[in-house]
């Protein structure tokens, strides 16, 4: 190999000239396939690549461990009455309640949703549209799950684990007839955490979604894609 008609530059091995190590010249004529210093530095890089990966990993089971963890304890407060579709109500006195999410719809929605509620109905009836809740992951509606009349809107903080939206009227008999039993809201926590615990380890690939984007990853639909996320918010709201 003649070195003395070369530039200094033009010497300098792959790996240098990258930036990666401060110091190597070529001495194989660039035959990277027959090079022992390639192929060691293919592997160091292997090595924390696939470490970095495993780490993602990691964070976005936590965020998955988490909810369900969330979900998982959480207690059936026998003062409120329980609707399939995770909608919760209060008693205030006589006919008057309180309408909100149940701690489960709570664990799942994230500051990224918004709800829209069917303000322009004085009475709704059961099964006619309530809520429009939608995010950066799609929409989905949600429908009454009782006869009542609206008295007033409410707007309270995301991160409450009482997250009323309406204040309403209703009978004691139509509330009564249509609330789900403590064996039904926890059959039904049981099959939301087992529906969670089949995403774990089951995400997009790292790399070529948005969780190498830049973007930090802290709600549900961004670890497991909208899709997902979709069919978990059908499961909780549509029945």
């Amino acid at each position: 190999m003649k070195y003395k008609n070369n530039y200094f530059r033009d010497l300098q091995c792959i790996w240098m000239a990258s930036n990666v190590v401060d110091y190597k010249l070529c001495d194989r004529e660039f035959d990277c396939d027959n090079c022992f210093f390639d192929k060691s530095m293919r592997n160091i890089q292997h090595q924390f690549s696939s470490m970095d990966i495993e780490d993602k990993k990691d964070k976005l089971n936590k965020i998955v461990q988490t909810i369900i963890h969330n979900i998982e304890n959480a207690e059936f407060n026998s003062q409120y009455s329980y609707f399939r579709n995770h909608l919760v109500a209060k008693n205030l006195f006589a006919n008057t309640y309180y309408l909100g999410f149940s701690p489960v719809a709570i664990d799942i929605l994230d500051s990224s949703t918004s709800v829209e509620q069917n303000a322009r109905v004085e009475k709704i009836k059961k099964g006619e549209q309530l809520l429009k809740i939608t995010g950066p992951w799609g929409k989905v509606d949600l429908c009454a799950p009782i006869d009542f009349s609206y008295l007033g809107h409410i707007n309270e903080a995301h991160n409450s684990h009482e997250r009323w939206f309406g204040l309403i009227e209703t009978s004691k008999e139509e509330m009564n007839s249509n609330c789900i039993s403590v064996s039904d809201y926890h059959r039904d926590i049981i099959d939301i955490s087992k529906e969670l615990t089949k995403f774990q380890n089951d995400y997009p690939e790292i790399g070529a979604s948005m969780l190498d984007g830049g973007v930090e990853t802290r709600f549900l639909y961004q670890v497991i894609g909208n899709t997902k996320y979709n069919k978990i918010l059908e499961t909780l709201f549509n029945k």
